[in-house]
């Protein structure tokens, strides 16, 4: 059976060949081209799965004929940080680098919430979906309070633009945190340990 990723994230995708050789399978990597609708649900949970299995299951209809008997993995990540009228505020990636630096400045001093939504979608052997699961996890951090340099100079960073949040945990954006409390994985992008069990029930094992 195929086991493919939906997701164009490189961080992402490197977590799912650790997995893959963990696991003794081979993995391909697609990209869902599925609209992301952040005000779909107020509740966070509730949003991560609904756009994880959107992604999955758009990807599943795309490649009915080119990928029957395949697993299909949808995985979508965002961070809350405080409330607005729409419920828990949901922050995405940046559209611009001044963008990037709002972003940054309000999540500075704050306790943050990574939302990552986990999708396994599994299709017979002429493309139609059989089976879907869906779950979330939740990791939060404790962001340190930034200078203006700071916040600069990560909403400077090369990847900025395409995280949610505006940075990343590796690297410069990991010494802005004093504190996880979760899945350090799933900051980046992909919880493994939970993938790893519903992968499992699928029939595989770690090699």
């Amino acid at each position: 059976m195929r086991i493919i990723l939906a997701s164009q994230s490189p961080a992402r995708r490197e977590l799912m060949k650790k997995l893959s050789q963990k696991m003794g399978f081979h993995v391909k990597f697609q990209t869902s081209d599925y609209p992301e609708d952040m005000r779909a649900y107020k509740q966070a949970w509730r949003l991560a799965e609904h756009l994880a299995l959107g992604k999955a299951r758009h990807l599943a209809t795309q490649l009915a004929k080119k990928f029957p008997s395949a697993i299909i993995i949808g995985a979508d990540t965002f961070i809350t940080c405080g409330r607005d009228k729409h419920g828990q505020k949901k922050i995405g990636k940046p559209t611009s680098i001044a963008d990037a630096k709002r972003i940054i400045r309000s999540m500075s001093g704050k306790i943050i919430g990574v939302y990552s939504g986990l999708a396994v979608v599994s299709t017979d052997t002429r493309g139609d979906i059989v089976q879907e699961e869906v779950t979330y996890a939740l990791t939060r951090l404790w962001v340190k309070r930034m200078n203006s340099e700071e916040v600069d100079r990560l909403a400077h960073q090369k990847n900025a633009l395409k995280i949610s949040g505006a940075f990343s945990i590796e690297g410069e954006g990991g010494k802005m945190i004093t504190r996880i409390d979760g899945d350090y994985d799933n900051v980046i992008g992909l919880p493994i340990f939970i993938l790893e069990a519903i992968l499992t029930r699928y029939g595989m094992r770690s090699v």
